[in-house]
């Protein structure tokens, strides 16, 4: 006799893929939304965002590479998770930027190089730099939770294409086998 939690579990064991692609789908938005704001915000603003780059503590030679850069690399991870066959580069590139952002508002936030403006954008500059590092630490587990369920699907679609190869082929030669 079938219980209640038995036809639940014999659900999701059946549809656990989909629902997979559907929450990594999901994670890609949020990413998305975030990159696309914040990148956009960078290029809308790039006069105030120059100045407030420039009142980061980081070395003079990289402020104006970073100025162009970091929307550029914003606005490009927002394309790579936007497309299908892009989604775990754009995964893996939002995890390693999120890294490096929450690693920098931790450092802001126990002011390690005294007292820092945010550069973020008009919405993230109302928060304080512990909400900032909280905020960051989410979207970097968000990040890396899309590159995991990303992978997987990409390791699971592999091994079925093998499985559906291997299996025609087996096929095309029990075919020349029978014509001889």
């Amino acid at each position: 006799m079938n219980t209640l939690i038995d036809q639940i579990r014999n659900h999701i064991n059946l549809h656990v893929r989909s629902y997979e692609y559907a929450l990594s789908v999901v994670l890609a938005a949020a990413i998305i939304i975030l990159f696309l704001n914040t990148g956009l915000g960078k290029i809308i603003n790039q006069t105030v965002f120059s100045i407030q780059m420039g009142k980061q503590p980081l070395p003079v030679w990289s402020q104006p590479i970073l100025i162009y850069a970091l929307p550029v690399i914003e606005i490009s991870i927002v394309l790579l998770l936007s497309i299908q066959k892009t989604r775990l580069s754009g995964f893996f590139l939002a995890t390693i930027m999120m890294a490096i952002y929450t690693i920098y508002s931790y450092l802001a936030y126990k002011e390690v190089y005294g007292y820092v403006i945010c550069a973020c954008g008009k919405i993230f500059q109302q928060m304080g730099w512990r909400e900032h590092f909280y905020f960051n630490t989410l979207f970097t587990v968000i990040s890396l939770a899309g590159f995991y369920l990303q992978h997987k699907a990409k390791k699971s679609n592999v091994e079925i294409q093998k499985r559906t190869n291997h299996t025609m082929h087996s096929g095309f030669r029990r075919e020349i086998i029978n014509d001889d």
